[in-house]
């Protein structure tokens, strides 16, 4: 008896096919792969997860939340949970999701892939892996050491950045060492990891800059992004240019000292942080990526517009109207702009403290090696 994967793949052009199955979700994808060899490997080439990314960014469907649940006294296992975004701003049930390594952090996300730091406080280093949750593959990144300079007793600090370099079509993590003695910082080592070439590579370039302000960046336009001091004390936005191995500097749109770096609706936003009565949340977009003049006071977010004491909202997405934002505050928060209101986005299957990524669906990983693949160890086990 002929199956019907076996009919449609002789009637109907695999183009066609590779046409179809690249608008389809994630989840029903990874079903396909059982349908025939054939789908097998068209779905596992490298043209077609990169064309099903594409229709992703490009149509902005299939977005889904991934939160990890937190909690007031660890140490506990934390949950994670997957939660479909609608195109209707509307949040589907949390569902949770196997996550292979226990009680790692998010750093940042990026392309439905989130990219997860763990301090090992016994060997004084920082472990980080990229995790594909909706295929439940990871894959961890080589230890590096840290290049410690000779001659003196330095304390070191280090700050890290995921995202995607589109010159190189590559994903890559930078971690800035920042060595210090007396309260001054005196060096700086900088390392790239590409998960194109599975490696770390030395950038030899001279830092413009005292120091380092944020713990973690943020990645936009094929670069990375920090709070800086500069050596006369004022601060400045540093970006790192994967394309040229570049740094450049970029004006702040206020003097404001406690700040912070994040990105909303495709630009740089910069917000500013008052924990002082009253205690308020200003929020700027670069609206032309490196034009410092198209900095824009988008929202102010008062004490009085939310119920909520809060020192902190993480801005993570425009509403489909653009006239609201989804925050990260104790839980999720929609806040209106127009009329300066914050409410909370009510569902019960969501954990009661948590912290966000929100990820576009994609197969980034399933046709990668040196993966973690939970599937595979619990069928070994089996064995």
């Amino acid at each position: 008896m002929i199956s019907s994967t076996s009919m449609i793949s002789n009637h109907v052009p695999l183009e066609l096919i590779n046409s179809i199955l690249s608008r389809l979700p994630v989840k029903a994808l990874m079903r396909f792969l059982c349908v025939s060899k054939e789908w097998s490997a068209l779905i596992n080439s490298s043209n077609f997860i990169k064309k099903h990314l594409n229709h992703s960014i490009e149509t902005n469907s299939d977005r889904t939340l991934i939160l990890k649940e937190i909690f007031m006294n660890p140490p506990s296992q934390s949950r994670w949970f997957s939660v479909p975004y609608s195109d209707n701003d509307q949040f589907g049930k949390a569902v949770q999701i196997y996550q292979p390594l226990h009680n790692w952090e998010i750093l940042d996300y990026c392309h439905g892939l989130v990219c997860l730091t763990f301090y090992n406080r016994y060997e004084e280093k920082e472990d980080i892996a990229i995790w594909n949750p909706l295929i439940r593959k990871c894959r961890k990144l080589p230890n590096e050491p840290i290049d410690k300079p000779s001659g003196s007793l330095y304390y070191s600090c280090s700050s890290f950045g995921f995202g995607y370099d589109p010159s190189n079509d590559d994903y890559k993590v930078m971690r800035i060492a920042q060595f210090f003695e007396g309260g001054l910082r005196e060096f700086f080592e900088v390392k790239v990891y590409s998960l194109k070439s599975q490696c770390w590579k030395k950038i030899e370039k001279h830092l413009p800059i005292k120091e380092i302000c944020s713990a973690q960046s943020v990645s936009l336009n094929g670069a990375f992004h920090w709070i800086v001091e500069q050596h006369g004390g004022s601060e400045s936005i540093l970006a790192f240019d994967f394309a040229n191995e570049k740094f450049r500097l970029y004006r702040k749109p206020s003097n404001e000292d406690l700040a912070s770096l994040e990105v909303l609706g495709g630009c740089l936003c910069f917000i500013e942080c008052c924990p002082e009565i009253p205690t308020y949340n200003d929020f700027w977009l670069m609206k032309e990526y490196g034009d410092e003049s198209s900095w824009t006071r988008i929202y102010k977010i008062e004490s009085d517009a939310v119920l909520w004491n809060i020192d902190y909202f993480k801005p993570l997405l425009f509403s489909k109207n653009g006239q609201k934002v989804l925050m990260e505050g104790v839980s999720l928060i929609w806040y209106d702009i127009k009329n300066k209101r914050g409410k909370k986005v009510k569902n019960r299957s969501f954990p009661k403290r948590f912290k966000t990524a929100t990820c576009i669906e994609s197969l980034l990983l399933l046709d990668g090696d040196n993966v973690i693949d939970p599937k595979q160890k619990k069928n070994k086990r089996k064995r």
